[in-house]
Formats: structure tokens, C-alpha cells, sequence
């Protein structure tokens, strides 16, 4: 069966591996191995718990040319060789061996692995100055997890125990060179965390070390009886954490592989962080953006609400005159009504006179080409005659979901409002 990458990676992403393993009709491991192999992202574990959840995880981006043909095939098994009857078992007594030859590489990487060196004396001159300074009887350690420190600022940084440094150096002079061969970019140490070592990918930054899994113990204190202290031993597994400064990853020893034998995984992970740094950064500029189309909105939503306000407080004045004038017409009726002898004089006229002048004045639908005629409008309405009136500023406004934005810009300009009278 073939298939292109960007179509296995869309399916990888929709259907679990079981399924479609269930309905290709190959098995589930062909599609793992066929995806690392061709450098297509898989689901971490728990991806699907997450989305029976509600929960669905970013998906990665797809490295690479996506039109790439990957066939699925079977693998054919090799049939076990059978151990010889003089051939005796390994002993329990036996160690396992730390440094040394490295052990051949799974079939899923798709790259070419750098050979590695077996001693101290073939590795890169970095490295044979970091063993020098680790393995000096000088060194200092740890004071908590007694690990070795580098006795110098440019040194590559580890953090393994005496017994672990030579094994810990090798590995790093294979990652190393797997960085030189792809011409990535090494600061040691990381200026960014002086703990850790940086390489550059793509133009984004990766920390990365090895450390070794210390086994804890619980001791009774030497200064005094009544407390405890805790004391580290070496375990000889070994840890490549690598990631950023706010996130870290780990590949470590297991029981069916050292991490010898892991440096394609170790290359495809720091691979497939910076295609989530990119990603995140990329959501990151979005987001900014939209963060500056949603201010330049809110100016817009803040001028069609000063409209409606003027408006509103337009009729308010309008009825207030009305009312006014109103009263005072039944007041001048009132008292040309009431009969008083005595009473009808010049004075008294002009007087009412005045009133009923002072009325018609007030009153709006005398002097109706004063009044401002405006109606409010909905928001989005008048957003959007803005928006075309001026499209040479406002066009990028366009891409915002209106109704949603306008609502959120109220919230937001009601929200200061209220600070600002309290």
C-alpha cells in the first residue's frame, strides 16, 4: 500500500493506529515504523484520551515535502537464531557494559548515523576537555546530588555521577557530531541557562544535557540523631532532556534500549520541538495581531457608541424642553382663567406674554430646525459603514468575526468605565 505523507499524517491525526490498521488491513506497527521512518509526527501517549475528553491536543505542523510516497509494507521476520548448547547464559554477576561500541541502529531512522568513537582519545577536542576536567580527582561535586560540576565556564555541562562520565562524554561526542553533519548550531554552555548546553535548528534555540537517574536514600543526619538526610547514588541510567527554557523533554535508558541506540529518536525529537516552537510562535504572532486588529476595532466601537449616547441624550433634552414648555403653558392658561378684578394691568399681560414666548421657545416642535434628526444604530451596522468608508485603513478589520469582537470590545470599554467612577 502507498500513500503520501501529508495523507498518512492527517490520518494518524483523525483515526487511533488500531483503527486504521483494522481497516488498511496491515499491521498497527507498520504504520509506527513507516511514520518514523519518514519523519511523519505521531500522537503522543494519552493524545486519544484527551479527545474522548473534549480535549483535543495542537497538532503538530508536517516537516518536510508532503507529496513524498511512503509505502506500507510488512515487515518479514526473521526466523530466531537458536543458542548454541555450549553457549552458557549471562551470569547475574554481570555488568552492564557502560561505554563502548555502539549497538546498531532500529531500521525506522531514516538518516544516516555519524560513527561513533569508542574511546576518549577519538572524540572532538570539546569533549576530551570536558572528560579532562570531570575525571579530575580536583572536581568538585554536587553538594545535594553529588554529581560532578565543570571546573570551568566553557565546559560542556552534564550532570552524572564520576562513575558515569566517560559513558555520559561518549554519547554526547555522537549527538555532537549528528549536529556538526547537520550543520546545527552549538553554544556550550547555553547563555540563555548556564546549566545546560544550546543547539541552534532552523533558527530556534534548544537547551539541551544529559543527566543521570540517581537513586535516593534516606539517612539518619551525622550532626543530629533527631533528623534525616538524603544521600544520591549513582544508578548508570542515563537521560537526554532537551526542550526549552519553560519546557524540558526526556529520552532515557530502558530496559530494551540505551540511549546508544536511541540517537535517531534524540535527533527527531529535537526535530519535532522546533516544529512546536515554530507553531507556538506562529500562534503567538497571530494572536498579537488579532490583539492589534481588535484595539483598532475598539476605537471604531467606541465612536459609534458616543453616537448612540448624543442621540439618546439629544431626545432626553428634547422631552425635558417639551415637558417644560408644556408646564408652563398650563401655568399662563391657568391664570388667564382665574378671574381677579383689580388684577388685568398692563404689567400683568406682558408678563404672561413673556411666558407664553419663553414656552414656544422652549418647545422643540416650535424650533424644529435646531433638533439633530440622528437615530442610533446597531453597532455592527455602523462598524461596518466605518469600515467601508475608509477601507484603505480599515480593511484588515475584515478578517475579525464582527458581532463577537464588537461584543467584546463593550465588555472591555464598560469594564473601564466602571473603574474609572469608582
Amino acid at each position: 500500500m502507498e500513500i503520501t505523507r501529508q495523507a498518512l499524517f492527517e490520518a494518524i491525526w483523525s483515526t487511533p493506529r488500531k483503527d486504521l490498521a483494522s481497516v488498511w488491513k496491515i499491521d498497527p506497527n507498520t504504520i509506527t515504523h513507516a511514520c518514523k521512518r519518514h519523519k511523519v509526527p505521531l500522537p503522543k501517549p494519552g493524545h486519544w484520551t484527551l479527545v474522548s475528553m473534549g480535549k483535543p491536543p495542537s497538532h503538530p505542523i508536517l516537516p518536510g515535502d508532503p507529496n513524498v510516497t511512503v509505502a506500507l509494507e510488512e515487515k518479514i521476520q526473521k526466523p530466531i537464531k537458536q543458542k548454541a548448547a555450549s553457549e552458557e547464559p549471562k551470569t547475574a554477576t554481570q555488568k552492564p557494559q557502560t561505554c563502548g561500541p555502539i549497538a546498531s541502529l532500529p531500521n525506522e531512522y531514516s538518516g544516516t548515523l555519524t560513527d561513533s568513537v569508542t574511546s576518549i582519545s577519538e572524540a572532538l577536542p570539546i569533549v576530551r576537555k570536558a572528560f579532562k576536567t570531570y575525571s579530575s580527582p580536583k572536581a568538585v561535586r554536587d553538594p545535594k546530588y553529588q554529581h560532578v560540576l565543570p571546573g570551568s565556564a566553557e565546559i560542556i555541562r552534564t550532570a552524572v555521577m564520576p562513575e558515569m562520565v566517560e559513558r555520559a562524554l561518549l554519547l554526547m561526542d555522537t549527538i555532537l557530531r549528528e549536529f556538526q553533519k547537520k550543520h546545527w548550531k552549538i553554544q556550550i554552555p547555553s547563555e540563555r541557562d548556564r546549566n545546560k548546553n544550546s543547539v541552534f535548528v532552523e533558527g530556534v534555540e534548544i537547551l539541551f544535557t544529559i543527566t543521570e537517574h540517581r537513586q535516593q536514600e534516606r539517612v539518619k543526619s551525622d550532626s543530629k540523631w533527631t533528623t534525616w538526610e538524603y544521600r544520591y547514588h549513582s544508578t548508570g541510567t542515563l537521560r537526554f532532556q532537551f526542550g526549552t527554557s519553560s519546557w524540558m523533554h526526556e529520552i532515557k535508558d530502558n530496559k530494551r534500549r540505551k540511549l546508544e541506540e536511541r540517537i535517531p529518536e534524540i535527533i527527531d525529537g529535537i526535530l519535532e520541538e522546533v516544529a512546536r516552537v515554530k507553531q507556538v510562535e506562529i500562534q503567538r504572532r497571530n494572536e498579537e495581531r488579532i490583539q492589534r486588529l481588535e484595539s483598532r476595532l475598539s476605537d471604531l466601537v467606541r465612536k459609534a457608541l458616543e453616537h448612540n449616547r448624543r442621540c439618546e441624550e439629544g431626545l432626553n433634552r428634547c422631552m425635558a424642553d417639551y415637558e417644560e414648555a408644556l408646564r408652563i403653558r398650563r401655568f399662563v392658561e391657568a391664570m388667564r382663567e382665574t378671574d381677579c378684578p383689580g388684577q388685568h394691568s398692563d404689567k400683568r399681560e406682558n408678563w404672561l406674554n413673556w411666558l407664553e414666548s419663553k414656552a414656544d421657545s422652549l418647545d422643540p416642535a416650535k424650533s424644529q430646525t435646531s433638533l439633530d434628526f440622528a437615530v442610533p444604530k446597531e453597532l455592527v451596522d455602523q462598524v461596518s459603514v466605518m469600515i467601508e468608508s475608509d477601507l484603505e485603513a480599515y480593511s484588515p478589520l475584515k478578517e475579525l468575526d464582527l458581532k463577537s469582537s464588537i461584543e467584546k470590545a463593550v465588555r472591555w470599554i464598560e469594564l473601564r468605565q466602571g473603574l474609572m467612577h469608582k
